[in-house]
């Protein structure tokens, strides 16, 4: 099953007509594992969808596409909030993801969005 960001990567290979070998080597990856982030095998590590924007020299608009589809092929965050506010929150929203409402969960994306 491809994941959001393996149909990211693999437009982003056609728009610059490339194959995964060629993707691998411009992000000094292994092809294996990109084929693996794409098909959900592995989650893409912290910071892969700055480096896949630098490498390809991607706008702004594209690199927030980037972002979203990492975002929604990962299972698990790290979260490290520098304060005691931070962590709180951190930790109530993480105990309370679940049980929120689409409703909720869109409201709270809203104020992140214009933050």
């Amino acid at each position: 099953m491809t994941t959001e960001i393996g149909k990211a990567l693999r437009k982003l290979r056609i728009d610059e007509d490339e194959r995964l070998l060629d993707m691998a080597k411009r992000l000094g990856k292994s092809s294996s594992f990109i084929s693996a982030v794409e098909v959900g095998k592995k989650a893409p590590p912290s910071g892969f969808e700055e480096l896949v924007a630098k490498a390809y020299g991607l706008a702004s608009d594209a690199t927030a596409t980037i972002q979203r589809a990492a975002d929604m092929s990962r299972r698990a965050f790290i979260l490290e909030p520098s304060s005691a506010l931070g962590r709180d929150t951190a930790g109530l929203l993480a105990r309370k993801m679940d049980t929120l409402s689409e409703d909720q969960l869109k409201a709270i994306r809203a104020i992140l969005k214009k933050v």
